[in-house]
């Protein structure tokens, strides 16, 4: 087996993953206008209710309670804040492209390396 196929395949799996990184990240961004989208509507929603007069204090209380937390259900909590933030998904496509370019940049080294060998070993002069 050739020192240069490690990396090769170091880099290889390393690409792979930024290539579904790249599409989850294009994915994720969709998906996370449309529920932004969402909420927006709804919070519009609540607002129109609101300014609509209501037969008994009970049940509007509960309803605006329950559509409170459906839409606190909605917002993104820390966690997905950061992981959204496109500085963060930036960083870490860049992060991976750089991994990946340098297992490849290791496995040129190494073929360069292993064809000057053979290029310059006595068994060949014979």
């Amino acid at each position: 087996m050739s020192d240069s196929l490690p990396p090769l395949l170091r880099g290889l799996g390393t690409l792979l993953i930024l290539l579904t990184s790249a599409l989850v990240v294009t994915v994720e961004r969709r998906d996370n206008t449309e529920r932004v989208e969402q909420a927006h509507i709804a919070r519009i929603a609540l607002k129109a209710e609101e300014s609509l007069p209501q037969g008994r204090a009970d049940t509007s209380t509960l309803a605006k309670e329950v559509k409170l937390l459906r839409l606190q259900l909605q917002d993104n909590d820390l966690a997905d804040d950061v992981f959204e933030n496109p500085w963060f998904q930036w960083l870490g496509l860049l992060g991976t492209g750089l991994i990946a370019a340098s297992f490849f940049a290791e496995w040129r080294l190494k073929r360069a390396i292993a064809r000057a060998a053979r290029a310059t070993s006595p068994e060949d002069a014979f």
